[in-house]
């Protein structure tokens, strides 16, 4: 029997535990015919020539002609590369299919993210949606996730401004820094808050290590969004403002700067947009 830490990234991959077994099996002994196979594995015969013909039309093994029918496996490399190409040609046709029926109904209910993994798809998402403006406030593990999405943002001409705890740079953002000593003894994780264009945000905390998921809740709620945008946003002014004076700015480069933060405000973003429409055609913040 194959050990487990072998079986399960090819289960991971669209095999049947049975499936997996036979393939590691004939790395090793090919090639074999499948009765063979079948004693070495002390599995039924028949499910064994069933997991090889599902392993042949997989492009995984290939099977002798003629009246023995051994079987040998398709190099490991070759087939990773099969599986890849196949599942980024799935990917793109699900995509295809799935953009002409996701027409979803305004929606103003909160959602529960459960893993990391979510949280960082659902931030990718939204910053690839962005149009306008985009608010970040962002430990370091999240951002080294997420400095390239809010680069290629901010590089699609989106207002992007994002919050670090670290000195580091974002390549066409504004960023601000807290510079807090004890920001992390105070807040002993990784947190990821966004909001973006004012109509859907995203707070996050994770665990130190990123791992796994305090509590993270997702909504593209008009109303709810555009209050977490006027917060974030006036945080980050004041942030900014409180840098300046650290830096040693005068009273004429504070006033230039408020002038430039009030563009983070974006009070004419798309969320405050639909959000008045909305309501002004009497269907709320929905």
């Amino acid at each position: 029997m194959a050990a487990p830490s072998i079986v399960q990234p090819l289960v991971s991959l669209g095999f049947t535990a049975l499936e997996a077994e036979v393939y590691t099996y004939l790395l090793r002994e090919a090639p074999v015919t499948g009765y063979r196979i079948a004693q070495a594995l002390r599995k039924p015969a028949p499910n064994i020539y069933k997991a090889i013909e599902s392993l042949e039309l997989k492009g995984a093994v290939l099977v002798e002609e003629g009246a023995s029918r051994r079987c040998r496996p398709v190099p490991p490399d070759e087939l990773l590369g099969h599986l890849e190409r196949r599942f980024r040609d799935d990917t793109r046709r699900a995509a295809q299919l799935l953009a002409d029926v996701s027409q979803s109904p305004p929606d103003d209910r909160v959602y529960t993210l459960r893993s990391p993994d979510q949280v960082l798809e659902r931030a990718r998402r939204m910053l690839a949606d962005a149009r306008e403006v985009v608010l970040a406030d962002v430990f370091p593990l999240p951002l080294a996730e997420l400095r390239k999405d809010l680069e290629a943002t901010a590089r699609r001409g989106a207002l992007v401004t994002v919050k670090v705890y670290e000195p580091t740079d974002v390549a066409g953002a504004r960023v601000v820094t807290d510079g807090r000593a004890d920001i992390f003894e105070r807040w002993p994780g990784q947190w990821v808050n966004l909001v973006v264009d004012g109509r859907e945000h995203l707070v996050a905390f994770l665990s130190p290590d990123g791992k796994s998921v305090h509590q993270a809740v997702w909504s593209g709620s008009l109303y709810l969004s555009w209050v977490y945008h006027s917060a974030v946003g006036a945080e980050m002014s004041l942030d900014a403002v409180r840098q300046a004076l650290a830096d040693g700015a005068d009273a004429r480069g504070i006033a230039r700067l408020i002038d430039e933060m009030d563009a983070v405000k974006a009070l004419q973003a798309r969320g405050y947009r639909e959000l008045t429409r909305r309501v002004a055609d009497g269907k709320g913040g929905r």
